[in-house]
């Protein structure tokens, strides 16, 4: 695909889009049903969506993107999701709680929290913060630079993604794009999730396989 020419670079994009794609469906059928088999149908829906995406997103400025996708999107409240909003927030507010609380973990003392090295996960006072709470995870000298993605919540993530989307092009062509409507129909697809146990089920115990693929793979790439 290196030496392919295109008219123009939002063909190039839509192209790579379309690579993307067609991985991520084929990575979400294996962690779902352990087969690679993928209808036609299925791929001309995903790959529209996304080229679709891109079309609409094509001509919009940096600070237009910036405001929309970019590190920083307000909150309901209006604050930014910068390192204080993940501290005080994300981890002091719902992650360490939940991680303390026995119903939600087979051994306290046996949890160990991932992260994937985005820059507010890696910022010292997020370091500094989870040692003062004594909360065990892999800081930065242990976390890999370039780590394989081994977290099953990444499939959880393209699911509710997936779902998402469809909703929210079912919907009248003015509400597609309004806040509201998407606030609704992302809580009503996590209500929906809630009790799928054997989708959540089937991914926890995919994680096997992923690290024997890994071993496989000698630390290399792999298809998670």
């Amino acid at each position: 695909m290196a030496n392919v020419l295109y008219d123009n670079e939002e063909q190039r994009i839509i192209d790579r889009i379309r690579c993307i794609t067609y991985r991520e469906i084929r990575d979400e059928m294996i962690a779902r049903t352990g087969d690679s088999f993928i209808s036609r149908q299925w791929i001309s829906e995903k790959l529209h969506r996304s080229e679709d995406w891109v079309r609409r997103t094509w001509n919009k400025t940096v600070d237009e993107c910036y405001t929309q996708f970019g590190s920083g999107r307000p909150q309901e409240e209006g604050q930014s999701w910068d390192g204080a909003y993940f501290r005080e927030i994300i981890l002091q507010e719902h992650v360490i709680p939940f991680l303390r609380n026995p119903t939600n973990v087979l051994d306290t003392n046996e949890v160990i929290f991932l992260h994937d090295k985005a820059p507010c996960m890696k910022a010292n006072a997020t370091q500094h913060l989870l040692e003062d709470e004594g909360v065990n995870f892999w800081g930065n000298s242990i976390w890999p630079g370039n780590s394989p993605d081994m977290n099953p919540a990444e499939n959880i993530g393209a699911i509710i993604k997936d779902k998402v989307e469809e909703l929210m092009i079912s919907e009248d062509r003015r509400d597609r794009y309004d806040y509201d409507v998407l606030k609704t129909n992302l809580e009503n697809t996590l209500s929906d999730l809630e009790d799928d146990t054997d989708l959540f089920i089937n991914l926890l115990c995919s994680m096997r396989k992923r690290f024997d693929v890994l071993e496989a793979a000698g630390g290399g790439h792999t298809s998670f």
